[in-house]
């Protein structure tokens, strides 16, 4: 299925989903399980977790009661920096041709996509995952979620 205009990367879905439902548990849970939840492969969602892992949003313990868990409160982690977690820091001069210089002198967007990538940031930067747990956006989730518990 093709997206929108604007996307975001499989393993930034798999972080912000992921991160969701634990903040919905508020408990440790198997990546294996996650993965479950999210529908995704477990190898991609341990490398996503890895890196939220050095970030510091998440505590990861091996062994067979291992699992993640959030490293901080819900209410302290902004989706931005889950997000800046996987991605990095956004570019605030994003050229769709990857171009330094762009061989129109300007881009033919005008300044939209850097008003479209400031927009973006500052949603993110606003909400934190309680805010997504508390949200209408999760109830979905908070379905599957609650429906794996076990």
């Amino acid at each position: 299925m093709k997206g929108g205009v604007v996307q975001i990367s499989q393993a930034a879905s798999i972080a912000l989903h992921g991160m969701g439902i634990l903040a919905l548990h508020e408990r440790r849970i198997s990546v294996r399980k996650l993965s479950e939840m999210i529908s995704v492969s477990e190898q991609h969602a341990a490398k996503v977790f890895q890196r939220l892992t050095k970030a510091g949003l998440v505590n990861s313990l091996r062994g067979p009661s291992g699992g993640v868990e959030l490293a901080v409160p819900a209410s302290k982690i902004t989706l931005y920096e889950v997000y800046e977690a996987i991605e990095g820091k956004p570019s605030s001069d994003y050229c769709l041709i990857n171009k330094q210089h762009c061989p129109f002198g300007s881009c033919i967007f005008g300044g939209m996509l850097k008003r479209i990538n400031e927009e973006f940031i500052k949603y993110l930067s606003s909400r934190t995952l309680a805010d997504l747990v508390r949200s209408d956006l999760f109830d979905e989730t908070k379905g599957i979620a609650t429906s794996n518990k076990n």
